[in-house]
């Protein structure tokens, strides 16, 4: 059984070579879409067995960038597209675990916790932190490859026979990379996007890098604490 990663990034150089060293081991190929990158992240991502597609036009709408999320994922999945696959669609700052995963369905949503920064490990590597908020997500991410699967948006459209199940963790460290990512974090997300309590909500995050408390108010965990004390997220895909 093959497994085929995929992934839209843009400007990654600080995160790209360790999530591309995590992949490999999941994964047997992995192809990048590269949407405008002004720093060195496409020279780091030839230095691995990847397939690029470059994006040459950077668009500054935050309207037509939403759009463009699902076109630019379902051109890179359809350029990957190979019969009888599996493919896994990950972002940069995502490590997953396939414990578990057994590939018995036809799909699999992964349960994904952030990590945050805090006074305890501020000095640290961001790979060394040691807490995260009990919030989980459960995304679409691992799914079997068919012709009619179509994306609009971060996650694919898949058809209606397909079983989809759960399993399979994810440690998300956008929040935890350093204290200067996180306020590039805030900037993009209030230039960037259209919702308006998405912007609100990051505009009250500058400058609180540093956490004792989630971004959700709950107090933090340890991965190993993940099951027992997550707390699910309702509308997942808004609340970031």
């Amino acid at each position: 059984m093959k497994i085929i990663g995929l992934t839209r990034i843009r400007n990654e150089s600080h995160i790209i070579a360790d999530t591309l060293e995590h992949v490999q081991q999941l994964v047997d190929e992995i192809y990048i879409y590269d949407d405008c990158s002004t720093d060195d992240t496409v020279k780091i991502c030839k230095k691995f067995p990847v397939k690029i597609i470059r994006n040459n036009t950077w668009e500054p709408n935050p309207g037509i960038r939403a759009r463009l999320e699902g076109s630019q994922r379902n051109l890179l999945y359809h350029e990957a597209y190979r019969p009888n696959a599996w493919f896994y669609y990950f972002d940069a700052d995502e490590f997953a675990d396939f414990s578990g995963i057994d590939f018995s369905a036809d799909a699999y949503r992964l349960r994904l916790y952030d990590y945050y920064i805090t006074k305890d490990d501020i000095n640290l590597n961001w790979k060394d932190r040691k807490w995260l908020g009990p919030e989980y997500r459960d995304i679409l991410m691992l799914f079997k490859g068919h012709p009619d699967i179509q994306f609009k948006s971060r996650t694919p459209s898949l058809p209606y026979w397909f079983k989809v199940d759960r399993s399979g963790f994810v440690k998300h460290y956008g929040k935890a990379i350093s204290v200067e990512e996180w306020e590039k974090t805030c900037q993009y997300y209030i230039n960037h996007l259209n919702e308006r309590g998405v912007k609100q909500r990051w505009a009250g995050r500058i400058g609180k890098a540093v956490h004792t408390h989630s971004d959700f108010g709950n107090e933090l965990i340890t991965w190993d604490d993940r099951v027992q004390k997550g707390v699910c997220l309702k509308n997942n895909m808004i609340l970031i």
